[in-house]
């Protein structure tokens, strides 16, 4: 079977999950996104286990299991991740792996905690924040309408820009970083998402303004998350960031862009609802 086809396939599946948990929701989508925050978080902090110019050596078992508890107890008390109540439980729950340091015999273990708390950041924050918009019925709309609105876009724009790119790309965008991503893909990916983003609204029966806004956020938030995870990947000098997806690599290979778009698109979300 060759690659292309084998790719097509795993993305079809892994897309199709996705969509029937958002439209499902439920207990389904927060299940789903649980599991794909834990995979991004390993395949975070496995990133430096392979890497040969740094010493750098992050909890996995912190990161995973840390991420785990606090993704349960924000999403337990009603996706309320600022309200005083999950703070409270959310402080003491970042102090306890500092005892760590204590018994680690690495050179730097407050590096090494720093990087394992960045994968909170990175991966965890992004899911709870889908997770929470996904709560949310705004105008007698489906809870699920933002959530799927957000992953068409980022794929629209992901898509776009490939295709794009490759038919027409000419002038390098980042080519220290990724080589074959252009301006011309940048633009068509806009272009594209800005369409998608008017029919989207068009069909739902959703503003429009907040979907056209949301798509010109969405485009170049979503090639920084693919540049920012590509940098990460040179520093450990990787290709991918995991085998989990035949095809693709590993799970933040493909949901890159969202992690780094998501909060704004929360923002945007915020502040029109």
């Amino acid at each position: 079977m060759s690659n292309l086809i084998t790719r097509a396939i795993w993305g079809a599946l892994f897309v199709g999950i996705l969509v029937v948990a958002i439209l499902l929701n439920g207990v389904f989508l927060p299940i789903v996104l649980g599991l794909i925050m834990m995979l991004g978080i390993a395949e975070f902090l496995n990133l430096f286990k392979h890497s040969t110019t740094t010493t750098i050596k992050p909890s996995k078992l912190i990161g995973i299991i840390g991420g785990l508890v606090l993704y349960t107890v924000v999403l337990l008390n009603g996706n309320e991740l600022l309200h005083i109540d999950v703070i409270s439980l959310i402080v003491p729950i970042i102090f306890i792996p500092f005892i760590s340091i204590l018994f680690s015999k690495n050179k730097n273990p407050l590096i090494d905690l720093s990087v394992t708390f960045f994968s909170w950041i990175y991966v965890l924050i992004p899911i709870l924040l889908i997770a929470e918009i996904s709560a949310f019925q705004v105008d007698g709309l489906p809870a699920w309408t933002f959530v799927l609105g957000l992953f068409i876009l980022v794929w629209t724009n992901d898509t776009f820009a490939y295709l794009a790119g490759i038919s027409f790309g000419k002038h390098k965008l980042f080519e220290r970083i990724s080589p074959k991503k252009t301006w011309e893909g940048f633009i068509g990916g806009l272009l594209f998402t800005v369409l998608i983003a008017y029919l989207y609204a068009f069909f739902t029966q959703s503003e429009t303004v907040f979907w056209v806004c949301a798509a010109v956020l969405i485009a170049p938030t979503s090639v920084f998350g693919d540049l920012i995870e590509s940098r990460f990947k040179r520093l450990a000098d990787v290709k991918d960031s995991g085998t989990l997806i035949p095809g693709h690599g590993g799970i933040l290979d493909r949901i890159d862009a969202l992690l780094y778009a998501a909060p704004f698109f929360y923002l945007l979300f915020s502040l029109f609802y």
